[in-house]
């Protein structure tokens, strides 16, 4: 199960209400409040989700470290919880180092497949 509750955080960060994105998906408020809570969707919508908040499909799916966990029930457990901004710095600066690796990764595939 994919670890939709970041989807709240992360739009936060980019200034992007749920309803917003909601309706750039073509989906309703509720709709997505329910994929967020279930943690479920199709892959093409989680990967339309991910383009427009910049991040890659696969930071839903990855396993959060547990200072992390810990830190950010907002993202983990998808609580009501006030998250700080500190916190959510920290997080997010490492799903960018987690797409930053990504992307070397692919880079050296595609070198390798030349």
């Amino acid at each position: 199960m994919a670890n939709l509750q970041l989807i709240k955080v992360l739009a936060r960060r980019k200034d992007i209400s749920i309803k917003e994105l909601a309706d750039d998906l073509g989906i309703t408020q509720q709709a997505m409040s329910l994929m967020m809570r279930t943690g479920s969707t199709k892959i093409d919508t989680l990967e339309r989700i991910a383009e427009k908040l910049g991040v890659s499909p696969s930071v839903f799916f990855e396993d959060t470290p547990p200072a992390i966990a810990t830190d950010h029930s907002i993202a983990v457990s998808g609580n009501k919880n006030k998250v700080n901004q500190a916190q959510e710095d920290k997080y997010l600066a490492l799903l960018a180092k987690k797409d930053e690796q990504i992307d070397r990764l692919l880079a050296l595939l595609e070198q390798l497949n030349k």
